[in-house]
């Protein structure tokens, strides 16, 4: 009798060793497939970043094209105007540049270069515009202040500026106020680049120019309205 107990106590443990060298011999491809297919989603997500990476860096590595002509136009803001007008700033074109206070003042692009793909580049014009304001008493006695701001130039890069030049300010060149590019997408056509209604707000120097005029009606950082450059480009 005991050794039928032995027997079958032998017995049974010999079928739970088969049962689990069957289960670890039949786990051991899945627990093999698992790291190998770990490692192909992860080549592919790689393989996808790297694609992506390729994908915008050669987007964005167009070759800046050289600017040969065209138009830069200053648009002031209604509020703008209406502040200007209120104390009486008189402006007067200088040639080469065109336009008015109420319509936009139109530069003439004399060089620079600009990227067809970011919009990023520099330009530079030609022409100024002369603010003035006088003031008088009948009889008594006359003044009159007035001040060029000309050559409108612009960088566009991490901090995009519009300056002008000035024998008014010192330094002369001076930042008259800062571009804003967001939601602005360079168009291209036939030999042309078009950055249209970039956002513009005063620097504190500019803010200062142009309250020499209008009596401190003017603050730094105040959306004062827009650029846009329509850029005639070559190779």
């Amino acid at each position: 009798m005991i050794r039928l107990v032995r027997a079958k106590v032998v017995l049974m443990v010999i079928v739970s060793l088969l049962a689990f060298a069957a289960a670890a011999t039949l786990s051991a491809p899945f627990a093999g497939a698992a790291p190998a297919h770990l490692s192909k989603k992860a080549k592919k997500g790689k393989a996808k970043t790297k694609a992506k990476k390729k994908h915008a860096a050669k987007k964005g590595s167009a070759k800046n094209v050289t600017v040969t002509g065209g138009s830069e136009t200053l648009t002031f803001s209604a509020t703008t105007v209406q502040t200007l007008e209120k104390d009486k700033v008189a402006t007067t074109i200088v040639s080469p540049a065109t336009g008015a206070l109420a319509s936009g003042f139109v530069f003439s692009i004399s060089g620079g270069t600009l990227n067809p793909s970011t919009g990023l580049g520099s330009v530079r014009t030609g022409g100024g515009v002369t603010f003035s304001t006088s003031f008088s008493v009948p009889g008594l006695f006359s003044s009159e202040s007035n001040s060029t701001a000309s050559e409108p130039s612009v960088v566009l890069n991490s901090a995009p500026t519009l300056s002008f030049t000035s024998a008014n300010v010192n330094p002369p060149t001076f930042p008259f106020a800062t571009v804003s590019l967001k939601g602005v997408k360079p168009t291209s056509g036939a030999g042309t680049l078009t950055l249209a209604n970039a956002a513009l707000s005063l620097t504190a120097t500019g803010a200062q120019f142009l309250n020499q005029f209008a009596s401190n009606a003017f603050t730094t950082g105040e959306a004062i309205g827009t650029l846009t450059i329509q850029a005639t480009v070559g190779g």
